[in-house]
């Protein structure tokens, strides 16, 4: 294993030294002497200076703050050795569903206002956040009995019933479609067809192909008549709930199981999600403790190392 030494002694008194600074600007006009006797604040005429202020935030949100720029760094650099580099579009899924959270992207963005904070540093959260998602799912092994148990434990999620492949044309007058028939009994090429005058947005790119389904995934007008061709006809102009339909069958296959070895991967991937939580708190506590930390002021360490043992990975939203 490998440790890291980082050194933290100053990180919360450069942070809360800067909110000092920030507050002794609009103090009560007391603005010289040292921090033991400059005055930020006068309540009926009593002084709060700048010291009690800094012991406050030093031993209050001072060691939260703190243990969070610790984990960032620990993250960024297991990531950097690692060569773990999310895309923008993970960080853009993850902001999506951060979106979701919120209501919408705007309720997000006004949240964030609200808080202070920009879209840009929720980003630079959420592309943390995806290196530890990283970081545990490699850490997580999935053994070859796990597998299988898996999948007998949810056999029927593998399992179909009756398939069809077929092909769709669909046009908004019955008129058009009759003449795509002809043109389709006289050698025209289906697909051609189907990108060219098909109005389906779903299939019309790929030359009208629907893939395999079965009965249920499809209106009933449809799926009768898919289920009733076999491979290389093609239904008449039919009436459905969008328009006008054309199916050609190409292929049919019977119920069955998908074999282990087919949805293996998929299987492993639904494992380690299942893991990842998990995984991702226990990776980062560990850490902690392999990482050296060098804190000067003892109670603030105390608070620190107290914390480093039982809380959990930064929340991206926590600011």
């Amino acid at each position: 294993m490998h440790s890291t030494s980082i050194s933290v002694m100053k990180i919360t008194c450069v942070t809360i030294g800067v909110l000092c600074l920030t507050l002794a600007a609009i103090s009560c006009g007391d603005s010289g002497g040292d921090e033991e006797t400059r005055v930020v604040a006068k309540v009926n005429g009593t002084p709060i200076t700048e010291r009690q202020l800094v012991e406050q935030l030093r031993y209050g949100p001072g060691p939260k703050v703190l243990l969070r720029m610790i984990d960032e760094r620990l993250i960024a650099a297991e990531a950097a050795r690692r060569g773990i580099k999310p895309t923008p579009q993970q960080v853009e899924l993850k902001l999506s569903q951060a979106a979701s959270r919120f209501g919408s992207e705007k309720d997000l963005k006004d949240i964030l206002r609200e808080r202070g904070h920009s879209l840009a540093e929720l980003k630079d959260r959420l592309r943390l956040d995806a290196m530890l998602d990283r970081i545990a799912t490699e850490q997580i092994t999935v053994e070859d009995s796990q597998i299988a148990q898996y999948y007998q434990e949810n056999i029927d999620e593998f399992s179909y019933s009756e398939q069809v492949r077929a092909r769709m044309i669909l046009t908004q007058v019955r008129q058009n479609g009759e003449a795509l028939k002809e043109a389709l009994d006289s050698g025209g090429d289906f697909a051609g067809l189907a990108r060219q005058f098909s109005t389906d947005p779903a299939t019309s790119d790929q030359g009208g192909d629907m893939g395999y389904f079965e009965r249920e995934d499809y209106a009933e007008e449809i799926s009768e008549v898919a289920f009733s061709l076999e491979p290389g006809q093609t239904s008449e102009v039919f009436e459905v709930p969008d328009g006008f339909c054309i199916l050609k069958v190409e292929d049919r296959r019977p119920a069955a199981v998908k074999s282990l070895e087919e949805v293996r991967e998929q299987i492993i991937a639904r494992l380690k999600h299942k893991q990842r939580d998990k995984m991702r708190r226990q990776w980062l506590i560990e850490e902690r403790k392999r990482a050296g930390l060098v804190i000067s002021d003892p109670r603030l360490r105390e608070l620190v190392e107290a914390l480093a043992e039982v809380t959990p990975p930064p929340n991206p939203f926590e600011f």
